[in-house]
């Protein structure tokens, strides 16, 4: 907006997202050269931001100074982490603002020193995209002046927090040190190295290697019809999916088969009457033994070796039997003839 004395408006901010006729490096922020023109790898490819930022610092970004313990620990000064700010960024492009800052500790020893311990809290702005990284840092000082003390301490302090809050915005700007085994013996020496190891890490894990991203692409093609480059058709992957289907459908249709006869059988089965069961009746001391089914049974009366023939037949079908006449029952053409003669024994029961 214009200012009250005609100052010219302040232009406006990029969009983020891409139009139909803005190509990559239009609407993704790249590296830019000193001469603003957009920083390419060794590939011909620009080197996008996040790219650049995802990417692990060089050997010559990253400090060491000595630890507890007799070791060697790796660090990025704060310097580097400005450098690299730029570099990604521009020097118009981010903005740093420190949100608080606490007196923590102001002591004099007997010595005449004074210890002094501070804690900031740094805000790291985009201005492009309006993206923020907030985080707090300590420093402390000794000195006899306290001026010098606090000062020192409280530099200290938002150099901290500013290291802390940049080293969100990716590996390049020190989050990659906080990693197991990544120091400054085994950092990248060029950029181009740098590049190659973040492509090999995200082809691994997300993104797989060009050849497989090629091979993904062609059967992209062939499903939209893209005969170019001996890509088939759609007629063609049509034609191989009817062969297929093809090729299957006698399967199906046997084992359809198959299944109707199983469930045929198994309903014939079930409607099949079973054949009529004995079973045995107690009737005092005797026993009638007598089938399931509608043949009526010979008179009692008649005994198993009384009457004609055909009532001694019967009666080995469905005859009252006695322990004493069960032998007598099992011979029927025996008791046929007796019964004739009028000897069998008569029915008691």
């Amino acid at each position: 907006r214009a200012g009250a004395t005609g100052s010219p408006a302040v232009p406006a901010v990029p969009p983020v997202s891409p139009t139909r006729n803005q190509t990559m490096d239009e609407y993704q922020e790249c590296v830019r050269e000193v001469d603003g023109a957009s920083l390419v790898d060794h590939k011909g490819v620009p080197v996008t931001v996040e790219r650049f930022l995802a990417s692990r610092p060089l050997r010559v970004e990253i400090s060491t100074r000595a630890g507890p313990g007799g070791k060697k620990l790796s660090y990025m000064g704060g310097e580097t982490v400005i450098k690299t700010l730029n570099d990604a960024f521009g020097y118009d492009g981010w903005s740093s603002e420190v949100r608080s800052t606490t007196r923590e500790e102001a002591q004099k020893d007997d010595k005449g020193r004074h210890h002094v311990a501070y804690v900031a809290t740094v805000r790291v702005t985009h201005r492009r995209s309006g993206a923020y990284r907030e985080d707090c840092g300590v420093g402390d000082a000794i000195d006899r002046s306290l001026a010098s003390a606090s000062g020192n301490a409280l530099k200290g302090a938002v150099t901290d927090a500013l290291k802390r809050a940049a080293r969100q915005f990716g590996e390049k700007l020190g989050n990659s040190l906080y990693h197991d085994g990544f120091n400054a013996n085994n950092a990248p020496g060029t950029l181009k190295e740098s590049l190659d190891a973040l492509d090999i890490e995200r082809a691994k894990t997300r993104f797989g290697f060009p050849k497989d991203r090629d091979r993904v692409k062609v059967q992209v093609q062939n499903n939209n019809g893209n005969n170019k480059g001996g890509v088939q058709s759609n007629a063609a992957v049509a034609a191989n999916a009817n062969r297929a289907a093809a090729t299957k459908r006698p399967q199906q249709q046997s084992a359809q088969q198959h299944a109707t006869n199983s469930y045929g059988a198994a309903r014939t089965a079930h409607r099949t009457p079973a054949p009529p069961a004995t079973r045995t009746q107690y009737v005092g001391n005797a026993v009638m033994e007598h089938s399931n089914g509608r043949r009526p049974h010979a008179t009692p009366h008649q005994g198993v070796g009384g009457g004609s023939a055909a009532a001694t037949a019967q009666a080995g079908k469905g005859a009252y039997v006695t322990p004493a006449n069960r032998s007598a029952h099992a011979g029927g053409t025996a008791g046929g003839a007796a019964g004739k003669k009028g000897t069998g024994p008569p029915f008691d029961p």
